[in-house]
């Protein structure tokens, strides 16, 4: 076997401890965003219910002119958007809880 004309390039040596370069500040916790998403998804949340209930007093009383099918499909989606937004507001809930005890 031939020996190699240029040989392997050494890694360059990791910085020693006095030139390194200092870290730039990290990101800042957002309260007041962290809270307004909170508001938003609680709010969101309590229209969802809300309206939910009113379908659910409309699919068994029959008075709207509404399939009872798409109706029942009405009240799965709305009950659907808000276990998200309730989600969503238990994250935030949990960030703001997170934040809270570091500071």
């Amino acid at each position: 076997m031939r020996s190699h004309r240029n040989p392997r390039q050494r890694l360059p040596k990791p910085p020693s401890p006095d030139n390194r370069r200092p870290l730039p500040p990290g990101p800042t916790f957002d309260y007041d965003g962290t809270l307004d998403v909170l508001r938003d998804n609680l709010g969101r949340a309590d229209a969802m219910v809300t309206q939910a209930d009113e379908l659910i007093v409309q699919l068994w009383s029959g008075a709207d002119s509404l399939s009872l099918t798409r109706r029942k499909n009405h009240v799965s989606y709305l009950l659907e958007a808000t276990r998200l937004a309730v989600r969503a507001a238990m994250f935030a809930g949990d960030e703001l809880d997170l934040h809270r005890r570091r500071a």
